[in-house]
C-alpha cells in the first residue's frame, strides 16, 4: 500500500504539512563538484540520497528518472542514433524508454532507493508524456514542436510500458513534469490515460505539477491525487500544493491552504542561508 497519502496528512519530518524539497541539483553542486548523480552506482547513489536526505528531511523521495535517461543519451551515441532513425512523433521517446540498459539501471536504482527510504515515500517523477516525447525527440537530434493531445496519448502509452518494469520495487506515487508550459498551452490530461491507469492499476496516487499555470486548470480528473502549481486552484478540485518560488528561500510562506509544498533547492544558494531556511520550518 503507498504511503504517500497518509504522509500528507501526517509528514514523516513531524511538520505542520509536508514538504517536498527538489535538491538534487543542489546535491550534485555541493556534494558531487558538479558531477552526474551516480544511478549506475547503488552503494554511491544511496549514498547521496541519504546524505540529501539528512539534510533537508524531505517528505517524500523524488527519483528523477528523466535525469537518468538524459545522462544515458549523452553516454550513447548509438543510442541517440537509434533514437533519430525514424522522423514519427514519438519514436525516438519509444526507443528511449526501450533501452533495456537504462530501463534496468532505473529499476535497480528505484529498488535500492526504495529499500532505505524508511518511513519516507518514494515518487517517481517523470516528464507529462506530451513533454517527454518533445524532449526525446530534441535529445535524438530533432525538433518536431509542441506535440498534440493524440502524440501526447501515444506517449503517454510507451511512458506507461516503461513505468512497468517498476511494478513491486516499492514505488509510493508517480509526478508528471509539465515544466514551463503555460496554461493555455497545457494538453488535458486525460490523454495520459495509458499512464493514469498503471498507476492506479499499481495503486500509485499520481501528481501534476506544473510551474506556469495555477493547480487544476482543467476542474477534476479521475485518477489525479494532486496538483502541485504556483498558484492554488481557482475553485477546488481536490487536493493541491504549491510549487515555491524563490521568494521561498527569503522567508515567504506559501499559502496556508495548501495541502503540500515543493521547493527546488537552487543548487548555487549558499548553504548556511538553505540550512537556516529549512531549520525554520515547522
Amino acid at each position: 500500500m503507498s504511503r504517500l497519502p497518509a504522509s500528507l496528512d501526517a509528514p514523516p519530518s513531524g511538520r505542520a504539512r509536508p514538504i517536498w524539497f527538489d535538491a538534487a541539483a543542489y546535491g550534485r553542486a555541493k556534494l558531487l563538484a558538479g558531477g552526474d548523480v551516480p544511478w549506475s552506482s547503488p552503494a554511491e547513489l544511496s549514498s547521496f540520497f541519504a546524505k540529501i536526505g539528512g539534510m533537508f528531511r524531505s517528505d517524500a523521495i523524488l527519483v528523477d528518472l528523466a535525469d537518468l535517461f538524459a545522462q544515458r543519451t549523452v553516454a550513447d551515441q548509438q543510442l541517440r542514433a537509434a533514437m533519430a532513425a525514424r522522423s514519427r512523433p514519438g519514436y525516438a521517446l519509444r526507443t528511449l524508454l526501450g533501452d533495456e540498459q537504462a530501463r534496468s539501471t532505473a529499476a535497480e536504482a528505484v529498488r535500492v532507493l526504495a529499500a532505505t527510504s524508511g518511513p519516507v515515500p518514494l515518487v517517481l517523477t517523470v516528464p507529462a508524456p506530451g513533454r517527454w516525447m518533445a524532449t526525446a525527440a530534441l535529445q535524438g537530434g530533432s525538433d518536431p514542436g509542441p506535440p498534440d493531445a493524440g502524440q501526447a496519448e501515444t506517449a503517454a502509452i510507451y511512458s506507461a510500458d516503461f513505468l512497468r518494469v517498476f511494478a513491486g520495487a516499492g514505488v509510493d506515487g508517480l509526478l508528471l513534469d509539465e515544466g514551463q508550459i503555460p496554461a493555455s498551452q497545457l494538453i488535458h490530461p486525460e490523454a495520459y490515460r495509458p499512464v493514469l491507469n498503471v498507476a492506479d492499476h499499481y495503486e500509485w496516487p499520481v501528481v501534476i505539477q506544473t510551474d506556469a499555470a495555477a493547480a487544476w486548470p482543467h476542474g477534476p480528473v479521475p485518477g489525479l491525487a494532486l496538483w502541485l502549481g504556483p498558484a492554488g486552484p481557482a475553485q477546488p478540485s481536490g487536493r493541491w500544493g504549491i510549487v515555491a518560488g524563490s521568494d521561498f528561500w527569503d522567508g515567504a510562506d506559501p499559502p496556508a491552504e495548501a495541502d503540500l509544498v515543493l521547493a527546488a533547492v537552487p543548487a548555487q544558494a549558499d548553504p548556511e542561508a538553505v540550512m537556516k531556511r529549512v531549520r525554520a520550518l515547522a
